[in-house]
Protein backbone atom coordinates (compact mmCIF):
# COMPACT_ATOMS: atom_id res chain seq x y z
CA UNK A 1 0.00 0.00 0.00
CA UNK A 2 2.85 2.36 0.88
CA UNK A 3 4.67 1.68 -2.41
CA UNK A 4 1.48 2.30 -4.35
CA UNK A 5 1.02 5.66 -2.60
CA UNK A 6 4.62 6.69 -3.36
CA UNK A 7 4.18 5.71 -7.01
CA UNK A 8 0.99 7.77 -7.24
CA UNK A 9 2.69 10.79 -5.66
CA UNK A 10 5.67 10.50 -8.03
CA UNK A 11 3.40 10.22 -11.03
CA UNK A 12 1.45 13.26 -9.85
CA UNK A 13 4.66 15.25 -9.34
CA UNK A 14 5.91 14.36 -12.82
CA UNK A 15 2.57 15.35 -14.33
CA UNK A 16 2.58 18.72 -12.55
CA UNK A 17 6.26 19.33 -13.51
CA UNK A 18 5.54 18.49 -17.13
CA UNK A 19 2.53 20.81 -17.21
CA UNK A 20 4.57 23.59 -15.59
CA UNK A 21 7.43 23.16 -18.12
CA UNK A 22 4.94 23.18 -21.03
CA UNK A 23 3.29 26.34 -19.72
CA UNK A 24 6.70 28.01 -19.26
CA UNK A 25 7.69 27.12 -22.84
CA UNK A 26 4.40 28.53 -24.14
CA UNK A 27 5.12 31.78 -22.31
CA UNK A 28 8.55 31.92 -23.90
CA UNK A 29 7.01 31.49 -27.36
CA UNK A 30 4.54 34.27 -26.58
CA UNK A 31 7.38 36.53 -25.47
CA UNK A 32 9.30 35.78 -28.66
CA UNK A 33 6.29 36.57 -30.86
CA UNK A 34 5.84 39.85 -28.99
CA UNK A 35 9.50 40.75 -29.44
CA UNK A 36 9.28 40.03 -33.19
CA UNK A 37 6.24 42.29 -33.52
CA UNK A 38 8.15 45.05 -31.64
CA UNK A 39 11.41 44.52 -33.54
CA UNK A 40 11.16 47.91 -35.24
CA UNK A 41 11.31 49.61 -31.80
CA UNK A 42 14.71 48.07 -31.04
CA UNK A 43 15.89 48.96 -34.55
CA UNK A 44 14.94 52.60 -33.96
CA UNK A 45 16.79 52.57 -30.65
CA UNK A 46 19.83 51.21 -32.47
CA UNK A 47 19.59 53.98 -35.09
CA UNK A 48 19.33 56.62 -32.37
CA UNK A 49 22.45 55.21 -30.71
CA UNK A 50 24.27 55.38 -34.04
CA UNK A 51 23.12 58.98 -34.62
CA UNK A 52 24.50 59.96 -31.23
CA UNK A 53 27.89 58.49 -32.15
CA UNK A 54 27.84 60.36 -35.47
CA UNK A 55 27.41 63.60 -33.54
CA UNK A 56 30.89 63.01 -32.12
CA UNK A 57 32.26 63.76 -35.58
CA UNK A 58 31.13 67.37 -35.04
CA UNK A 59 33.39 67.64 -31.97
CA UNK A 60 36.03 70.44 -31.93
CA UNK A 61 38.60 67.66 -31.71
CA UNK A 62 39.54 67.20 -35.39
CA UNK A 63 42.52 64.90 -34.85
CA UNK A 64 42.87 61.77 -36.95
CA UNK A 65 42.89 59.62 -33.82
CA UNK A 66 39.53 61.06 -32.74
CA UNK A 67 37.98 60.35 -36.14
CA UNK A 68 39.47 56.86 -36.12
CA UNK A 69 37.90 56.16 -32.72
CA UNK A 70 34.49 57.43 -33.86
CA UNK A 71 34.59 55.42 -37.10
CA UNK A 72 35.53 52.32 -35.08
CA UNK A 73 32.50 52.84 -32.83
CA UNK A 74 30.26 53.18 -35.89
CA UNK A 75 31.77 50.04 -37.42
CA UNK A 76 31.03 48.07 -34.24
CA UNK A 77 27.42 49.33 -34.18
CA UNK A 78 26.82 48.52 -37.86
CA UNK A 79 28.76 45.22 -37.91
CA UNK A 80 25.77 42.91 -37.42
CA UNK A 81 23.15 45.52 -38.33
CA UNK A 82 23.91 46.87 -41.84
CA UNK A 83 27.05 45.36 -43.36
CA UNK A 84 27.33 47.93 -46.18
CA UNK A 85 27.55 50.78 -43.66
CA UNK A 86 29.97 48.80 -41.50
CA UNK A 87 32.23 48.33 -44.53
CA UNK A 88 32.11 52.08 -45.20
CA UNK A 89 33.27 53.03 -41.71
CA UNK A 90 35.81 50.21 -41.49
CA UNK A 91 37.29 51.46 -44.78
CA UNK A 92 37.47 54.99 -43.39
CA UNK A 93 39.21 53.69 -40.28
CA UNK A 94 41.71 51.90 -42.52
CA UNK A 95 42.39 55.08 -44.50
CA UNK A 96 43.04 57.03 -41.31
CA UNK A 97 45.27 54.26 -39.89
CA UNK A 98 47.33 54.42 -43.09
CA UNK A 99 47.44 58.22 -42.92
CA UNK A 100 48.65 58.08 -39.30
CA UNK A 101 51.21 55.42 -40.27
CA UNK A 102 50.23 53.19 -37.34
CA UNK A 103 50.75 49.56 -38.37
CA UNK A 104 48.75 48.04 -35.50
CA UNK A 105 45.70 50.14 -36.30
CA UNK A 106 46.11 49.32 -39.98
CA UNK A 107 46.27 45.58 -39.31
CA UNK A 108 43.20 45.77 -37.09
CA UNK A 109 41.22 47.76 -39.66
CA UNK A 110 42.21 45.47 -42.53
CA UNK A 111 41.31 42.29 -40.63
CA UNK A 112 37.98 43.71 -39.46
CA UNK A 113 37.23 44.87 -42.99
CA UNK A 114 38.00 41.38 -44.34
CA UNK A 115 35.45 39.89 -41.89
CA UNK A 116 32.81 42.31 -43.19
CA UNK A 117 33.67 41.49 -46.79
CA UNK A 118 33.23 37.79 -46.02
CA UNK A 119 29.87 38.42 -44.31
CA UNK A 120 28.77 40.36 -47.39
CA UNK A 121 29.80 37.54 -49.75
CA UNK A 122 32.84 39.48 -51.07
CA UNK A 123 35.20 36.57 -50.51
CA UNK A 124 37.70 37.68 -53.15
CA UNK A 125 38.15 41.09 -51.53
CA UNK A 126 38.42 39.51 -48.07
CA UNK A 127 41.08 37.09 -49.29
CA UNK A 128 43.00 39.95 -50.97
CA UNK A 129 43.26 41.75 -47.61
CA UNK A 130 44.37 38.66 -45.69
CA UNK A 131 46.77 37.12 -48.19
CA UNK A 132 49.10 40.11 -47.80
CA UNK A 133 50.17 38.72 -44.43
CA UNK A 134 51.44 35.59 -42.81
CA UNK A 135 51.00 35.13 -39.08
CA UNK A 136 54.78 35.02 -38.68
CA UNK A 137 55.02 38.54 -40.13
CA UNK A 138 52.53 40.00 -37.64
CA UNK A 139 53.11 41.17 -34.07
CA UNK A 140 51.78 38.73 -31.45
CA UNK A 141 48.90 41.02 -30.44
CA UNK A 142 47.49 40.77 -33.97
CA UNK A 143 47.50 36.96 -34.17
CA UNK A 144 44.11 36.57 -32.49
CA UNK A 145 42.29 38.93 -34.88
CA UNK A 146 44.16 37.54 -37.91
CA UNK A 147 43.18 33.92 -37.23
CA UNK A 148 39.65 34.98 -36.30
CA UNK A 149 39.34 36.74 -39.68
CA UNK A 150 40.74 33.66 -41.43
CA UNK A 151 38.30 31.33 -39.67
CA UNK A 152 35.31 33.61 -40.36
CA UNK A 153 36.18 33.87 -44.06
CA UNK A 154 36.39 30.09 -44.42
CA UNK A 155 33.28 29.50 -42.29
CA UNK A 156 31.14 31.97 -44.26
CA UNK A 157 32.47 30.57 -47.54
CA UNK A 158 31.49 27.03 -46.52
CA UNK A 159 28.00 28.26 -45.58
CA UNK A 160 27.56 29.96 -48.97
CA UNK A 161 29.19 27.43 -51.29
CA UNK A 162 28.21 24.20 -49.47
CA UNK A 163 31.84 23.08 -49.81
CA UNK A 164 33.33 21.45 -46.76
CA UNK A 165 36.85 22.48 -45.74
CA UNK A 166 36.55 21.31 -42.16
CA UNK A 167 40.20 20.35 -41.70
CA UNK A 168 41.46 23.78 -42.75
CA UNK A 169 38.79 25.48 -40.65
CA UNK A 170 39.77 23.45 -37.58
CA UNK A 171 43.41 24.35 -38.22
CA UNK A 172 42.52 28.05 -38.13
CA UNK A 173 40.44 27.53 -34.99
CA UNK A 174 43.39 25.76 -33.34
CA UNK A 175 45.67 28.66 -34.25
CA UNK A 176 43.04 31.11 -32.97
CA UNK A 177 42.80 29.26 -29.64
CA UNK A 178 46.57 29.31 -29.22
CA UNK A 179 46.65 33.05 -29.94
CA UNK A 180 44.37 34.03 -27.03
CA UNK A 181 46.21 35.91 -24.30
CA UNK A 182 43.34 36.86 -21.97
CA UNK A 183 42.26 33.60 -20.35
CA UNK A 184 39.38 35.37 -18.57
CA UNK A 185 37.80 36.67 -21.75
CA UNK A 186 34.53 35.29 -23.08
CA UNK A 187 36.15 34.27 -26.38
CA UNK A 188 38.82 32.20 -24.66
CA UNK A 189 36.46 30.52 -22.20
CA UNK A 190 33.81 29.71 -24.82
CA UNK A 191 36.40 28.38 -27.29
CA UNK A 192 38.00 26.28 -24.58
CA UNK A 193 34.62 24.83 -23.62
CA UNK A 194 33.74 24.06 -27.25
CA UNK A 195 37.04 22.22 -27.74
CA UNK A 196 36.32 19.82 -24.87
CA UNK A 197 36.28 16.33 -26.50
CA UNK A 198 33.85 14.81 -23.97
CA UNK A 199 30.29 15.84 -25.04
CA UNK A 200 28.83 15.76 -21.51
CA UNK A 201 31.69 17.78 -20.04
CA UNK A 202 31.63 20.13 -23.03
CA UNK A 203 27.96 20.88 -22.35
CA UNK A 204 28.64 21.53 -18.65
CA UNK A 205 31.56 23.86 -19.35
CA UNK A 206 29.62 25.83 -21.96
CA UNK A 207 26.68 26.23 -19.58
CA UNK A 208 29.09 27.65 -17.00
CA UNK A 209 30.20 30.20 -19.56
CA UNK A 210 26.59 31.07 -20.41
CA UNK A 211 25.59 31.40 -16.76
CA UNK A 212 28.45 33.83 -16.14
CA UNK A 213 27.16 36.20 -18.83
CA UNK A 214 24.46 38.89 -18.41
CA UNK A 215 21.13 37.48 -19.57
CA UNK A 216 20.12 39.15 -22.81
CA UNK A 217 23.63 40.20 -23.83
CA UNK A 218 24.95 39.40 -27.36
CA UNK A 219 27.45 36.94 -25.87
CA UNK A 220 24.66 35.23 -23.93
CA UNK A 221 22.69 34.84 -27.19
CA UNK A 222 25.70 33.19 -28.89
CA UNK A 223 26.34 30.82 -25.99
CA UNK A 224 22.67 29.80 -25.69
CA UNK A 225 22.46 29.18 -29.45
CA UNK A 226 25.64 27.08 -29.38
CA UNK A 227 24.39 24.88 -26.55
CA UNK A 228 20.97 24.43 -28.19
CA UNK A 229 22.63 23.44 -31.49
CA UNK A 230 24.45 20.45 -29.99
CA UNK A 231 23.23 16.97 -30.93
CA UNK A 232 22.80 16.05 -27.28
CA UNK A 233 20.00 18.61 -27.03
CA UNK A 234 17.90 16.65 -29.55
CA UNK A 235 16.91 14.41 -26.65
CA UNK A 236 15.68 17.49 -24.72
CA UNK A 237 13.38 19.23 -27.23
CA UNK A 238 11.70 21.60 -24.76
CA UNK A 239 15.00 22.78 -23.28
CA UNK A 240 16.47 23.12 -26.77
CA UNK A 241 13.56 25.32 -27.90
CA UNK A 242 13.79 27.39 -24.72
CA UNK A 243 17.49 28.11 -25.34
CA UNK A 244 16.87 29.04 -28.97
CA UNK A 245 14.03 31.37 -27.89
CA UNK A 246 16.17 33.12 -25.25
CA UNK A 247 18.97 33.52 -27.77
CA UNK A 248 16.59 34.93 -30.41
CA UNK A 249 15.01 37.38 -27.91
CA UNK A 250 18.48 38.65 -26.93
CA UNK A 251 19.41 39.15 -30.59
CA UNK A 252 16.17 41.04 -31.32
CA UNK A 253 16.55 43.33 -28.31
CA UNK A 254 20.15 44.11 -29.31
CA UNK A 255 19.08 44.69 -32.97
CA UNK A 256 21.50 41.96 -34.10
CA UNK A 257 20.57 40.71 -37.55
CA UNK A 258 23.32 38.10 -37.87
CA UNK A 259 21.43 35.45 -35.93
CA UNK A 260 20.91 31.73 -36.33
CA UNK A 261 18.52 31.10 -33.45
CA UNK A 262 15.30 32.08 -35.25
CA UNK A 263 16.27 30.00 -38.28
CA UNK A 264 16.97 26.93 -36.11
CA UNK A 265 13.72 27.44 -34.22
CA UNK A 266 11.85 27.66 -37.53
CA UNK A 267 13.31 24.29 -38.58
CA UNK A 268 12.11 22.68 -35.34
CA UNK A 269 8.58 24.13 -35.69
CA UNK A 270 8.44 22.94 -39.29
CA UNK A 271 9.47 19.39 -38.32
CA UNK A 272 6.80 19.41 -35.60
CA UNK A 273 4.12 20.54 -38.09
CA UNK A 274 3.71 24.10 -36.75
CA UNK A 275 3.85 25.70 -40.22
CA UNK A 276 2.54 29.09 -39.09
CA UNK A 277 5.26 29.59 -36.45
CA UNK A 278 7.90 28.15 -38.76
CA UNK A 279 6.92 30.64 -41.46
CA UNK A 280 6.92 33.59 -39.03
CA UNK A 281 10.41 32.82 -37.69
CA UNK A 282 11.88 31.98 -41.12
CA UNK A 283 10.46 35.20 -42.53
CA UNK A 284 11.90 37.28 -39.68
CA UNK A 285 15.30 35.59 -40.08
CA UNK A 286 15.27 36.11 -43.86
CA UNK A 287 14.26 39.77 -43.50
CA UNK A 288 17.10 40.38 -41.02
CA UNK A 289 19.70 38.74 -43.28
CA UNK A 290 18.58 40.59 -46.42
CA UNK A 291 18.29 43.95 -44.65
CA UNK A 292 21.74 43.58 -43.14
CA UNK A 293 23.26 42.19 -46.37
CA UNK A 294 24.72 39.11 -44.65
CA UNK A 295 25.16 36.87 -47.67
CA UNK A 296 26.15 33.63 -45.95
CA UNK A 297 23.04 33.82 -43.75
CA UNK A 298 20.87 34.60 -46.80
CA UNK A 299 22.30 31.52 -48.52
CA UNK A 300 21.56 29.43 -45.42
CA UNK A 301 17.98 30.64 -44.94
CA UNK A 302 16.77 31.22 -48.52
CA UNK A 303 16.41 27.58 -49.57
CA UNK A 304 14.43 26.65 -46.46
CA UNK A 305 12.46 29.89 -46.70
CA UNK A 306 11.27 28.89 -50.17
CA UNK A 307 10.19 25.50 -48.81
CA UNK A 308 8.37 26.93 -45.80
CA UNK A 309 6.76 29.62 -47.94
CA UNK A 310 5.37 26.94 -50.26
CA UNK A 311 4.16 24.93 -47.24
CA UNK A 312 2.55 28.05 -45.83
CA UNK A 313 0.70 28.66 -49.09
CA UNK A 314 -0.62 25.10 -48.89
CA UNK A 315 -1.56 25.73 -45.27
CA UNK A 316 -3.47 28.86 -46.24
CA UNK A 317 -5.26 27.00 -49.01
CA UNK A 318 -6.25 24.33 -46.53
CA UNK A 319 -7.58 27.03 -44.23
CA UNK A 320 -9.60 28.52 -47.09
CA UNK A 321 -10.94 25.12 -48.03
CA UNK A 322 -11.87 24.52 -44.42
CA UNK A 323 -13.63 27.87 -44.34
CA UNK A 324 -15.70 26.97 -47.40
CA UNK A 325 -16.64 23.69 -45.81
CA UNK A 326 -17.68 25.45 -42.61
CA UNK A 327 -19.83 27.91 -44.55
CA UNK A 328 -21.61 25.08 -46.31
CA UNK A 329 -22.00 23.30 -43.04
CA UNK A 330 -23.40 26.49 -41.53
CA UNK A 331 -26.10 26.59 -44.20
CA UNK A 332 -27.08 23.03 -43.40
CA UNK A 333 -27.02 23.63 -39.65
CA UNK A 334 -29.26 26.69 -40.04
CA UNK A 335 -32.09 24.33 -41.03
CA UNK A 336 -31.68 22.58 -37.69
CA UNK A 337 -31.16 25.79 -35.72
CA UNK A 338 -33.05 24.77 -32.61
CA UNK A 339 -31.08 21.52 -32.30
CA UNK A 340 -27.62 22.89 -33.21
CA UNK A 341 -27.42 26.43 -31.76
CA UNK A 342 -24.48 25.63 -29.51
CA UNK A 343 -22.54 23.95 -32.34
CA UNK A 344 -23.16 26.93 -34.65
CA UNK A 345 -21.84 29.40 -32.05
CA UNK A 346 -18.63 27.39 -31.69
CA UNK A 347 -18.18 27.26 -35.45
CA UNK A 348 -18.70 31.01 -35.78
CA UNK A 349 -16.02 31.66 -33.17
CA UNK A 350 -13.70 29.35 -35.01
CA UNK A 351 -14.43 31.17 -38.27
CA UNK A 352 -13.58 34.50 -36.64
CA UNK A 353 -10.21 33.15 -35.50
CA UNK A 354 -9.49 31.83 -38.99
CA UNK A 355 -10.36 35.20 -40.54
CA UNK A 356 -7.98 36.91 -38.16
CA UNK A 357 -5.21 34.49 -39.15
CA UNK A 358 -5.96 35.14 -42.82
CA UNK A 359 -5.75 38.90 -42.25
CA UNK A 360 -2.37 38.55 -40.57
CA UNK A 361 -1.20 36.25 -43.36
CA UNK A 362 -2.24 38.79 -46.01
CA UNK A 363 -0.28 41.52 -44.24
CA UNK A 364 2.81 39.32 -44.26
CA UNK A 365 2.31 38.52 -47.94
CA UNK A 366 2.11 42.25 -48.69
CA UNK A 367 5.42 42.77 -46.90
CA UNK A 368 6.94 39.90 -48.86
CA UNK A 369 5.67 41.36 -52.14
CA UNK A 370 7.23 44.69 -51.19
CA UNK A 371 10.56 42.95 -50.56
CA UNK A 372 10.31 41.18 -53.94
CA UNK A 373 9.54 44.53 -55.58
CA UNK A 374 12.73 45.97 -54.10
CA UNK A 375 14.70 43.00 -55.46
CA UNK A 376 13.19 43.58 -58.93
CA UNK A 377 14.17 47.25 -58.71
CA UNK A 378 17.73 46.21 -57.92
CA UNK A 379 17.73 43.84 -60.91
CA UNK A 380 16.51 46.67 -63.16
CA UNK A 381 19.33 48.89 -61.89
CA UNK A 382 21.82 46.13 -62.70
CA UNK A 383 20.38 45.78 -66.21
CA UNK A 384 20.73 49.53 -66.74
CA UNK A 385 24.35 49.32 -65.62
CA UNK A 386 25.01 46.50 -68.12
CA UNK A 387 23.36 48.60 -70.84
CA UNK A 388 25.68 51.48 -69.98
CA UNK A 389 28.73 49.24 -70.35
CA UNK A 390 27.46 48.02 -73.74
CA UNK A 391 26.98 51.64 -74.86
CA UNK A 392 30.54 52.43 -73.70
CA UNK A 393 31.87 49.47 -75.71
CA UNK A 394 30.01 50.65 -78.83
CA UNK A 395 31.45 54.16 -78.41
CA UNK A 396 35.01 52.79 -78.29
CA UNK A 397 34.41 50.60 -81.36
CA UNK A 398 33.04 53.62 -83.25
CA UNK A 399 36.02 55.70 -82.14
CA UNK A 400 38.39 52.95 -83.34
CA UNK A 401 36.78 52.96 -86.81
CA UNK A 402 36.96 56.77 -86.92
CA UNK A 403 40.67 56.67 -86.11
CA UNK A 404 41.29 53.99 -88.76
CA UNK A 405 39.27 55.96 -91.31
CA UNK A 406 41.25 59.12 -90.47
CA UNK A 407 44.54 57.29 -90.94
CA UNK A 408 43.39 55.97 -94.34
CA UNK A 409 42.42 59.51 -95.41
CA UNK A 410 45.79 60.87 -94.24
CA UNK A 411 47.65 58.12 -96.15
CA UNK A 412 45.62 59.00 -99.25
CA UNK A 413 46.41 62.73 -98.89
CA UNK A 414 50.08 61.94 -98.34
CA UNK A 415 50.11 59.70 -101.43
CA UNK A 416 48.52 62.47 -103.49
CA UNK A 417 51.14 65.00 -102.34
CA UNK A 418 53.95 62.60 -103.31
CA UNK A 419 52.26 61.94 -106.63
CA UNK A 420 52.10 65.69 -107.37
CA UNK A 421 55.80 66.07 -106.60
CA UNK A 422 56.61 63.17 -108.92
CA UNK A 423 54.39 64.53 -111.74
CA UNK A 424 55.97 67.97 -111.40
CA UNK A 425 59.43 66.31 -111.41
CA UNK A 426 60.33 67.82 -108.05
CA UNK A 427 62.49 64.84 -107.24
CA UNK A 428 64.53 66.57 -104.55
CA UNK A 429 61.40 67.48 -102.63
CA UNK A 430 60.07 63.97 -103.22
CA UNK A 431 63.20 62.34 -101.80
CA UNK A 432 63.22 64.81 -98.90
CA UNK A 433 59.63 63.90 -98.00
CA UNK A 434 60.31 60.19 -98.35
CA UNK A 435 63.30 60.43 -96.01
CA UNK A 436 61.50 62.58 -93.46
CA UNK A 437 59.94 60.79 -90.44
CA UNK A 438 58.08 63.82 -89.17
CA UNK A 439 54.74 62.63 -90.56
CA UNK A 440 55.13 59.21 -88.96
CA UNK A 441 56.23 60.78 -85.67
CA UNK A 442 53.23 63.08 -85.65
CA UNK A 443 50.84 60.23 -86.38
CA UNK A 444 52.45 58.07 -83.70
CA UNK A 445 52.08 60.85 -81.16
CA UNK A 446 48.43 61.24 -82.13
CA UNK A 447 47.92 57.45 -81.93
CA UNK A 448 49.51 57.33 -78.46
CA UNK A 449 47.38 60.29 -77.37
CA UNK A 450 44.20 58.47 -78.49
CA UNK A 451 45.41 55.32 -76.74
CA UNK A 452 46.07 57.27 -73.50
CA UNK A 453 42.61 58.85 -73.55
CA UNK A 454 40.77 55.56 -74.20
CA UNK A 455 42.80 53.60 -71.64
CA UNK A 456 42.31 56.21 -68.89
CA UNK A 457 38.58 56.17 -69.54
CA UNK A 458 38.64 52.44 -68.86
CA UNK A 459 40.97 52.75 -65.85
CA UNK A 460 40.69 56.36 -64.64
CA UNK A 461 42.83 55.84 -61.52
CA UNK A 462 45.59 53.92 -63.29
CA UNK A 463 48.34 56.50 -62.65
CA UNK A 464 47.41 56.82 -58.95
CA UNK A 465 47.18 53.02 -58.58
CA UNK A 466 50.61 52.60 -60.21
CA UNK A 467 52.12 55.17 -57.87
CA UNK A 468 50.55 53.32 -54.94
CA UNK A 469 52.68 50.30 -55.92
CA UNK A 470 55.90 52.36 -56.01
CA UNK A 471 58.01 53.74 -53.20
CA UNK A 472 57.11 57.32 -52.28
CA UNK A 473 60.35 58.75 -53.67
CA UNK A 474 59.83 56.87 -56.97
CA UNK A 475 56.34 58.16 -57.79
CA UNK A 476 55.80 59.09 -61.45
CA UNK A 477 55.06 62.78 -61.93
CA UNK A 478 53.75 63.55 -65.41
CA UNK A 479 54.35 66.84 -67.19
CA UNK A 480 51.35 69.14 -67.77
CA UNK A 481 49.28 67.89 -70.69
CA UNK A 482 50.92 64.42 -70.66
CA UNK A 483 48.50 61.59 -69.87
CA UNK A 484 50.89 58.60 -69.89
CA UNK A 485 54.65 58.28 -70.38
CA UNK A 486 56.40 55.32 -71.99
CA UNK A 487 56.74 53.33 -68.72
CA UNK A 488 53.05 53.74 -67.99
CA UNK A 489 52.09 52.80 -71.58
CA UNK A 490 54.09 49.58 -71.30
CA UNK A 491 52.17 48.58 -68.14
CA UNK A 492 48.91 49.85 -69.63
CA UNK A 493 49.41 47.40 -72.50
CA UNK A 494 50.27 44.66 -70.01
CA UNK A 495 47.07 45.46 -68.09
CA UNK A 496 45.11 45.10 -71.35
CA UNK A 497 46.54 41.60 -71.86
CA UNK A 498 49.55 42.22 -74.14
CA UNK A 499 51.92 39.70 -72.58
CA UNK A 500 54.22 39.38 -75.62
CA UNK A 501 57.14 41.82 -75.35
CA UNK A 502 57.57 41.90 -79.12
CA UNK A 503 53.95 43.05 -79.58
CA UNK A 504 54.48 45.86 -77.07
CA UNK A 505 57.77 46.82 -78.74
CA UNK A 506 56.12 46.98 -82.19
CA UNK A 507 53.31 49.17 -80.84
CA UNK A 508 55.70 51.58 -79.10
CA UNK A 509 58.29 51.45 -81.95
CA UNK A 510 61.20 50.39 -79.82
CA UNK A 511 63.24 47.23 -79.25
CA UNK A 512 62.28 44.28 -77.06
CA UNK A 513 65.34 44.92 -74.92
CA UNK A 514 64.15 48.49 -74.32
CA UNK A 515 60.81 47.13 -73.09
CA UNK A 516 62.64 44.72 -70.79
CA UNK A 517 64.85 47.50 -69.40
CA UNK A 518 61.82 49.72 -68.68
CA UNK A 519 60.04 46.86 -66.90
CA UNK A 520 63.15 46.03 -64.85
CA UNK A 521 63.51 49.67 -63.89
CA UNK A 522 59.89 49.86 -62.74
CA UNK A 523 60.15 46.62 -60.72
CA UNK A 524 63.17 48.03 -58.88
CA UNK A 525 61.01 50.99 -57.82
CA UNK A 526 58.34 48.70 -56.34
CA UNK A 527 57.22 49.31 -52.76
CA UNK A 528 56.90 45.62 -51.90
CA UNK A 529 58.28 42.40 -53.36
CA UNK A 530 59.29 43.22 -56.94
CA UNK A 531 58.64 39.60 -57.97
CA UNK A 532 54.91 40.24 -57.57
CA UNK A 533 54.90 43.71 -59.13
CA UNK A 534 53.41 42.61 -62.48
CA UNK A 535 50.72 40.59 -60.72
CA UNK A 536 49.80 43.62 -58.61
CA UNK A 537 49.51 45.73 -61.77
CA UNK A 538 47.08 43.15 -63.20
CA UNK A 539 44.90 43.67 -60.10
CA UNK A 540 44.39 47.39 -60.92
CA UNK A 541 40.77 48.19 -61.74
CA UNK A 542 39.80 44.57 -61.19
CA UNK A 543 36.16 45.62 -60.83
CA UNK A 544 34.14 46.46 -63.90
CA UNK A 545 36.02 49.12 -65.96
CA UNK A 546 34.14 52.39 -65.99
CA UNK A 547 34.28 55.60 -67.92
CA UNK A 548 35.89 58.49 -66.12
CA UNK A 549 33.29 61.19 -65.51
Amino acid sequence: MTYRLIAILCLGWLTVSSAFATDNLRQLFDSLNTEISHKRIFVEQKKQRIDQIKQELLSPDTSLQHRYDVYTKLYNEYRKFVVDSAITYASRSLDIAIAMNKPLLRYRSEFELSILYAMHGMFWQAEDLLKQYQSSDLPPEMHELYFYARSRLLNYYMYTSNRSQELLYQAYMDSLYRSYTDTLSYDYRSTKAQREPNPAKRDIEMRKVMDSLPVGSPEYAIAANWIASQESMNQKPDEQKALFIRSAIADIRNAIRETQSLYSLSLICYREGDVSSAFRYAQSSFEDATTAGIQFRIAQVSEFYSTINEAYQIYEQEVRNRLQYLLILLGVISVCLIISVFYIVRQLRKIMRIRKDLSESNEKLQKLNLALSEVNTQLNDNNEELSRYNTLKEQYIAQFFNICSGYIDKIGDYQKSLYKLAINKKYDDLIKNLKSTSVIDEELEELYHHFDIIFLRLYPTFVEDMNALLRDEEHIVLKPGVLLNKELRIYALLRLGFSDGEQIANFLHCSVSTIYNYKTKMRNKAKGNKEYFDEQVMQIGLGSPRENG
